[in-house]
């Protein structure tokens, strides 16, 4: 009978005191480009610099394209990609480049995602995600909706006005996740890039949760003009209108949008300036995506931080420090009663609508701390708040010169905690 005892306790003991596997910090980039669409270098050469740099997962997001069917490529052999196609060949395991020669020109088979994507997936370690940058327009403006973890292309869809393309795009997305049943994600790409997507236009899109707060292009105008709002601004109004209309709150992910990867200059699109931290139960695509949709991630241009955590209540962030860096820690929010009141900007030479500007009540700043540690009261009385950690450390190789790195954590509401 005690033994009996014994062993019923014991098999409660381990099948009713398992616990959730431990979340672990995950690096990745989620906007890529190869020789697929308009990307200087081919997709296996990109993606081992992420993997010898020490990122977990990475989504190749060439335009319009998932990788699939036979493409080959033509280079001269007068032609600087010449240099990159023999990289490419010393730097390949043997037998597995494609290529022949034509006269001066040679032709290079580039390897589809199945091909490359099983090359460097490995369980645990890395992870490969397939995507698409979705690229639209609306009356000269770029519309790019990236696509992460979708397994069929996602055609353009096109519509009426610049919200009608993001949310017909959105929705395709969401659809094939729907009916393949598989998590996927949809993002925004940088509003700025040729002034394409104004806050308010950004804020009414249904089923989108995130867009680019920091973009590593040279074109995208992370900081604004004198005319238009910086990403961060616009996160703020973005948010500020969601949550008085009923809708959920918008994430800001970083990225590289790389392109260029013969020259590391500011003038270039390059890797390493932006990217994600997400806290994942592990490293597969479904835990990634979930964990991204719970806002448990945050953004980066090169500062990291060991703990991000709310109660409902109180919102901490501490920076695991670089020796002889100093970071300061800031906390922005919209109060509750605040009416945003946008003023219209019209072009001083045509006399048309170019964006609205917003107060700066919209997001203002509620408390900055010196230091690699800071905890912030969230009142009842505000919207939302979110956190912003810059160090006095430049960019490596910065999108503007003199740029310092930072890192966004994404906003919480009152009372919710996560």
């Amino acid at each position: 009978m005690n033994r009996l005892f014994l062993l019923v306790v014991a098999i409660l003991v381990l099948t009713g005191c398992q616990t959730a596997p431990e979340a672990r910090w995950y690096k990745g980039n989620l906007h890529t480009h190869t020789f697929w669409s308009d990307g200087d270098d081919f997709p296996e050469q990109v993606t081992q610099w992420y993997v010898d740099n020490g990122y977990a997962f990475l989504a190749i997001s060439d335009h319009n394209t998932i990788a699939d069917g036979e493409r080959w490529l033509s280079i001269p052999e007068s032609h600087s990609r010449f240099d990159t196609f023999q990289r490419y060949l010393a730097n390949s395991p043997e037998g597995w480049a494609e290529w022949e020669q034509r006269t001066d020109t040679v032709r290079v088979r580039l390897k589809t995602w199945e091909e490359y994507s099983a090359r460097f997936q490995d369980e645990g370690r890395f992870l490969m995600m397939r995507a698409e940058e979705v690229s639209d327009g609306f009356d000269g403006k770029p519309i790019h909706v990236n696509a992460t973890n979708i397994a069929e292309y996602v055609e353009p869809q096109h519509g009426g006005s610049v919200v009608e393309v993001m949310q017909n795009n959105v929705n395709a997305i969401l659809s094939q996740g729907e009916r393949l049943q598989r998590r996927v994600m949809p993002h925004i790409n940088h509003p700025n890039f040729i002034w394409a997507i104004r806050a308010d236009e950004l804020a009414m899109v249904d089923g989108e949760r995130f867009f680019e707060v920091f973009n590593g292009h040279p074109l995208v105008y992370n900081d604004g003009d004198s005319f238009r709002h910086g990403m961060e601004k616009t996160w703020d109004v973005v948010n500020t209108i969601r949550l008085r209309d009923g809708r959920p709150l918008m994430f800001g992910i970083g990225t590289d949008d790389s392109h260029h990867y013969q020259e590391l200059a500011p003038g270039r699109a390059n890797v390493g300036r932006g990217w994600v931290m997400v806290q994942a139960e592990a490293l597969n695509p479904d835990a990634i995506l979930k964990a991204m949709d719970e806002g448990s991630f945050y953004a980066s241009s090169g500062v990291t931080l060991s703990d991000v955590a709310y109660d409902g209540e109180s919102y901490r962030v501490v920076v695991e420090p670089e020796e002889g860096v100093s970071y300061t820690i800031e906390f922005y929010g919209t109060d509750a009663d605040h009416d945003p009141a946008p003023v219209a900007v019209n072009d001083p030479e045509t006399g048309e609508l170019i964006t609205y500007r917003y107060s700066d009540d919209v997001g203002r700043l509620l408390q900055r701390t010196t230091g690699i540690e800071a905890s912030f009261a969230v009142a009842p009385d505000l919207l939302y708040v979110r956190a912003r950690v810059v160090s006095d450390k430049v960019m490596d190789n910065p999108v503007v010169e003199g740029e310092q790195e930072k890192a966004w954590t994404q906003p919480v509401l009152p009372g919710i905690p996560r």
